[in-house]
């Protein structure tokens, strides 16, 4: 195979398939950041003694849960385009395909062999993309589900301490 071809080909429809590559590589980073952010301002928080919790939410305002919802928010954001276009992959390597061998009807010879590994390059292209960001999100996903669990069990904490000082409080 021609090595001149496969180059050829990265100026065309398997130069948007990587730079495709390129802006999810850099949600993929921003959202790492964002769950390393949100881990770090859970972790020491759920793991404290409700009442110093209570504590330093209402009195301290040291820890803002305004903020934590922020956080969460952004992160939920993030994984979603992120995933969305870790799903396009695919995709976009079978368009490039399809595109390249309709061409072959009106090609005769040579031309036919160019743009069959034209095809070939951008199902190559796309599901190297999806591989990558499919680790990539593996990865991501159990600090993302860490953080779900980490929130899940601040709030129930804090709801069943404040009912339960309701409850004392009335009787």
């Amino acid at each position: 195979m021609n090595l001149s071809v496969i180059f050829s080909n990265l100026i065309g429809f398997d130069g948007i398939i990587i730079l495709w590559g390129v802006l999810n590589g850099f949600l993929a980073y921003q959202l790492k950041n964002q769950t390393n952010l949100l881990y770090e301002e859970l972790n020491p928080t759920v793991y404290m003694p409700i009442d110093k919790v209570l504590l330093k939410v209402h009195k301290d305002k040291t820890i803002d849960l305004h903020y934590i919802r922020q956080l969460k928010e952004k992160e939920t954001k993030l994984v979603h385009l992120f995933t969305s276009i870790s799903n396009i992959f695919p995709l976009l390597g079978i368009l490039g395909t399809i595109i390249s061998l309709i061409r072959l009807v009106t090609f005769s010879g040579s031309e036919i062999i160019v743009n069959f590994t034209t095809a070939l390059t951008s199902t190559f292209w796309g599901l190297v993309g999806a591989i990558i960001f499919k680790a990539i999100g593996g990865v991501i996903n159990s600090r993302i589900e860490t953080n779900h669990e980490m929130i899940t069990i601040l709030f129930n904490r804090m709801d069943t301490f404040e009912y339960e000082a309701l409850i004392n409080k009335n009787e």
